[in-house]
């Protein structure tokens, strides 16, 4: 199978290709179901990677938020119709693709799994995991979190392999360390502040593989990757966030927030970065009576410090969360909303200690909004109270 993969990346052919998407610690599957609308909303744990100051809207009735485990799967269509059509092709039998037939099934899985490596190539297959596991609590002025992530993600382009580009194209890299957020309530309870800190290893490949690497490389190729073309790095990252809370009108809450995150860069040397971004977003809780309904709107990295481009469509982020269900042995929300120009959508089910929730969205890989989406979803299942 190994010299059936080899020799079809080495024949096949494509154009060149570029990812652009956003460099990003975690995306919580709640925000990402809201359209990645989460800077005024808070209310969990994973307030710390979008805004502080959100720690302060956790249900203080409810007692300690805690996570043991938060497990989020999530995978690009490319890469499951990738994996189903390799499949089809390793299945390929003598005669299927070869004529006349020679008795021999390796020459047809060759030419199968070569017209696959063709289909893909220049699009992106994406598969990421991670585990955020947390405990959080809020008191009347005072809330914190602690908590610990542990992210895993792959990017993978094949390509031509005649240019730079060689013949794969990875961006992947193993993320994880503590996670310490606090917030304070002034003014009344209108005024919450928050403020968070990370301390974070990283392992990263961002590397064009080549043909020569891979002939040479076939027999220790982990080795090689893992010691040769890997990059590692610390880093610490601090957070500032604010959310002014509007009750004027009795039936209409409004939250209005605004969030630094990374400040100056959460940089892991060799390993690369996660810029700095400063984010605004307003959040409303209409008090309709049927269902808990919230409304969220974003924009994010006002001041362009990311760089990959400097689209304004790549950076805003609507959505809406409707509590249909919640009683002290389960809930039931749906969520949905527009994130970089793409539709995405969002259930979640609680029943007593266990929590499961679908995702789905679409990540921008080009320069502009609505140029080349990658949709992706996203399984993720909860222990904890």
């Amino acid at each position: 199978m190994k010299k059936i993969l080899l020799s079809a990346l080495l024949i096949s052919s494509s154009s060149f290709a570029v990812t652009f998407e956003y460099p990003y610690l975690y995306k919580d599957p709640r925000a990402m179901g809201m359209g990645g609308a989460y800077v005024a909303v808070g209310g969990t744990s994973s307030s710390v990677f979008y805004n502080p100051a959100g720690i302060a809207k956790i249900n203080k009735k409810a007692g300690w938020e805690i996570n043991l485990l938060k497990i989020n799967l999530a995978w690009g269509k490319n890469s499951v119709d990738f994996m189903n059509d390799l499949q089809d092709a390793l299945d390929a039998k003598d005669g299927d693709y070869v004529q006349p037939p020679d008795g021999k099934d390796d020459d047809d899985q060759l030419k199968a799994v070569n017209e696959v490596i063709k289909k893909y190539q220049g699009e992106n297959l994406h598969v990421s995991a991670n585990n955020y596991t947390s405990i959080s609590k809020k008191w009347d002025k005072v809330g914190f979190t602690l908590g610990v992530l542990v992210s895993m993600k792959s990017d993978s382009i094949t390509h031509q392999g005649f240019g730079i580009e060689g013949v794969i194209e990875e961006h992947a890299n193993i993320t994880y360390g503590p996670v310490l957020g606090f917030s304070y309530d002034a003014l009344d309870g209108n005024l919450n502040i928050g403020l968070s800190g990370k301390y974070l290893y990283r392992k990263t490949i961002d590397h064009y593989f080549t043909s020569r690497e891979l002939v040479e490389h076939e027999n220790d190729l982990s080795d090689y990757i893992l010691n040769e073309v890997a990059k590692d790095g610390t880093a610490f990252g601090g957070d500032l966030g604010v959310i002014y809370n509007i009750d004027k009108i009795s039936w209409l809450p409004i939250s209005i927030g605004a969030s630094i995150l990374n400040i100056g860069d959460l940089d892991f040397g060799d390993a690369g970065k996660v810029p700095m971004t400063v984010n605004a977003g307003i959040a409303l809780k209409p008090k309709i009576p049927i269902f808990d309904w919230t409304f969220a709107l974003d924009y994010v990295d006002i001041t362009q410090n990311i760089k990959e481009d400097d689209d304004k469509g790549k950076r805003i982020r609507a959505g809406v969360e409707v509590g249909l269900l919640d009683r002290w042995w389960g809930g039931l929300k749906v969520r949905g909303g527009v994130y970089q120009g793409y539709l995405t959508a969002g259930a979640e089910l609680r029943v007593f200690l266990l929590t499961a929730m679908f995702t789905t969205y679409e990540e921008e890989v080009g320069a502009y909004a609505g140029q080349k989406g990658d949709r992706r979803y996203m399984l993720t299942f909860a222990l904890g109270w």
